[in-house]
């Protein structure tokens, strides 16, 4: 389905306001030294979430500390190819009225892994062995 008027704008208004966060991250927020609130669920369970560790993780990839950021959060780390690939492919659908749903990326094969993924993440990182120890941000 191409993309109509509206949907364009709404496009490149999430593409101003995502590249704008990236660069606010990039050159003004550490997340190491700011206040950030605490994470919701580590707060009221103990528990380490998926996205536990990605806001310090993307900053540590924005500066091109690839060890670094997967030590944070690994799951987040292993899914920038994937989202970035996923914005290429809408670049490229925004240029060129096409179906975006020819991709590979919009089959149900590839939703189940990522859901299967997080899960599994989720549970190995909270578990009390080197392994969740290592996954743990």
């Amino acid at each position: 389905m191409p993309f109509t008027s509206r949907s364009r704008a709404s496009v490149l208004s999430l593409g101003i306001l995502a590249g704008l966060a990236l660069a606010l991250l990039y050159f003004r927020l550490d997340p190491a030294h700011y206040p950030f609130p605490r994470c919701p669920v580590n707060w009221l369970t103990g528990w380490y979430c998926p996205g536990c560790g990605t806001q310090r993780a993307l900053h540590a990839l924005l500066h091109g500390q690839l060890v670094r950021a997967a030590g944070l959060n690994l799951l987040a780390v292993a899914c920038v190819p994937l989202l970035l690939l996923g914005g290429l492919l809408e670049v490229q659908a925004f240029l060129r009225p096409q179906s975006r749903h020819v991709s590979w990326l919009y089959q149900p094969w590839l939703g189940w892994t990522v859901v299967g993924s997080t899960l599994l993440f989720t549970a190995l990182r909270n578990t009390p062995t080197p392994l969740g120890s290592w996954l743990a941000p």
